[in-house]
């Protein structure tokens, strides 16, 4: 699944980045990588999220949050 489609609140693992290279590596930066357990906190308009990612809050737009796949982490 991609971002756009986790519901609010699901806590997610970045499975793949289908980004442009500078896209891709800005993202990383910010510690959204391969492996990266996020939170959904929010429902942007047009598909855009906004998520916790190690403490920190990303807005990512519908575009780039399209652009990347993420699984459902199984609860414990």
């Amino acid at each position: 699944m991609t971002l756009p489609e986790s519901p609010l609140g699901a806590e997610l693992r970045v499975t793949g980045v289908r980004l442009p290279a500078a896209d891709a590596f800005r993202l990383n930066e910010m510690g959204i990588r391969l492996g990266t357990i996020a939170h959904v906190t929010q429902h942007a308009a047009f598909g855009g999220r906004v998520i916790a990612v190690a403490g920190s809050r990303y807005a990512l737009d519908g575009r780039t949050a399209a652009l990347i796949d993420v699984e459902p982490v199984a609860s414990r």
